[in-house]
């Protein structure tokens, strides 16, 4: 599944507040045309990590890092460890 990020207002340089800027930040599935997938996991702290999991047997790798400062919804799958 796809991940959408809303980013917070404040994350938008002043000089495009004004501009139709989009916050969302789209992690798409599809649009590569490889088999994977995106999932994201929040840490205790509020980081929202954003997952690139291209076979579900091996270790997923990290896509994107957003601090909890810089973000307000995440939508999509939650990301599951191997152990």
């Amino acid at each position: 599944m796809s991940i959408d990020v809303t980013l917070l207002p404040a994350t938008i340089p002043h000089r495009l507040r004004e501009a139709e800027v989009d916050r969302i930040r789209r992690f798409d599935d599809h649009a590569s045309g490889e088999r994977l997938r995106f999932e994201y996991s929040i840490s205790a702290s509020g980081v929202l990590i954003v997952w690139r999991v291209s076979d579900p047997h091996v270790s997923a790798e990290v896509e994107a890092v957003f601090g909890p400062a810089a973000w307000e919804e995440v939508r999509g799958d939650l990301h599951r460890a191997l152990h």
